[in-house]
């Protein structure tokens, strides 16, 4: 039987013959394919050990632990504060400068950790961002977070003046600092965790929102406390818990969706 020449080489080859490699014109080195290893995958960086992600966490720790010495005071009213309806309060309460600077401190800090944790949902639900844009798109996360605090402020405050007096108002304020203060330090591990730890990000933002969500519901019992008098009120209440406490919630979520979007196109 006379052998076809005209077919490729390695289609003449015995089965038991080694594979050889191949190099750019198609011509046969004489180097064996399985002596050359196996080329290796470029392994996806963590969040953890981005330098620009590490400047962010790094500041944030350092604001709290430069105010520490201050956090004593500011945790004996803190309870009072989620908790306290009473209508006449006590001639020692006020705001002193140490409370202030605190508050703002704490507040840098849960937004820090909502949008630590906001990015770590956006790659979890298959967005991929460049390592190199991970510090900008937490950093505008930690932004939009804080607009959405200032928000809520205003919106509390205008609700407040409008169905309760000064007060009342000041009493629901207090409640809301409260809760985002706690918040803070309960969203603190969770946040630095999910960084190291990208496997566990789903176990880790479902806690974290189980502790948003009890949050909330302390401060939403504190404000039904406040402002809950009769029967029709109750309507009042329950627009305000749509209008004020889930569509914006929702509105931040597709937010951050269409911004991480619109920085990697």
């Amino acid at each position: 039987m006379q052998q076809d020449y005209s077919r490729p080489f390695d289609t003449q080859c015995h089965y038991i013959d080694s594979p050889t490699a191949v190099d750019a014109e198609g011509l046969y080195s004489g180097v064996t394919a399985y002596s050359l290893g196996v080329s290796a995958d470029t392994r996806p960086e963590l969040p953890g050990y981005n330098s620009g992600v590490l400047c962010i966490v790094i500041a944030m720790l350092l604001l709290v632990i430069f105010n520490v010495k201050h956090y004593a005071l500011f945790f004996k009213t803190m309870s009072q504060n989620l908790l306290s309806v009473r209508e006449r309060p006590n001639a020692f309460d006020g705001h002193t400068l140490n409370e202030t600077r605190i508050m703002v401190v704490l507040v840098i800090q849960v937004c820090a950790c909502e949008a630590i944790l906001i990015f770590s949902g956006l790659l979890l639900a298959g967005i991929e961002i460049p390592p190199n844009r991970f510090p900008v798109v937490i950093g505008l996360l930690t932004g939009g977070t804080l607009i959405y605090y200032l928000l809520q402020l205003l919106a509390y405050g205008t609700i407040g003046y409008v169905f309760t007096d000064a007060t009342g108002a000041s009493q629901w304020l207090k409640g809301f600092n409260a809760t985002q203060a706690l918040l803070g330090f309960l969203l603190l591990v969770p946040a630095l965790a999910v960084l190291f730890y990208p496997a566990a990000a789903l176990s880790l933002i479902s806690i974290s929102a189980l502790l948003y969500i009890l949050a909330r519901i302390v401060f939403i019992c504190k404000g039904f406390r406040i402002f809950y008098h009769n029967f029709p009120s109750l309507l009042y209440f329950i627009l305000y818990l749509c209008t004020v406490e889930i569509i914006p919630v929702l509105l931040v979520y597709r937010g951050a969706f269409s911004l991480c979007r619109l920085l990697l196109n």
